[in-house]
């Protein structure tokens, strides 16, 4: 069945506490397939670290720096960065104002 969301009505969540710094998250959908509307704060970071899922981020506004395997890159709306499962990986905020992303975990 189909379900209608209020983006709005959606908390806003710490992520991963452990490994980031100022990063929070709407949980939109949670399942094999996961995608989490993500807000950083100016200077928030997630660490790099390994997952057992591929990732895909589109950035929606604001500006950053996202590390993928032996590659580094500057990002901002429009950008998209695909990781394999198992890669290293992290990203940062950069600029002056949030940096808003779609991050999506997929299984393999």
């Amino acid at each position: 069945m189909a379900e209608f969301l209020d983006s709005e009505s959606i908390p806003w969540l710490p992520v991963r506490p452990e490994i980031t710094r100022d990063v929070s998250g709407k949980i939109l959908s949670d399942g094999p397939a996961k995608a989490v509307l993500t807000r950083v704060a100016p200077g928030g970071r997630f660490a790099p670290h390994r997952d057992p899922y591929a990732h895909l981020f589109y950035i929606l506004e604001g500006e950053g720096q996202v590390s993928a395997g032996t590659e580094e890159r500057a990002v901002g709306p429009g950008s998209v960065v695909r990781v394999p499962a198992g890669e290293l990986h992290g990203y940062e905020n950069t600029g002056t104002e949030e940096m808003i992303l779609l991050s999506l975990n997929l299984p393999e």
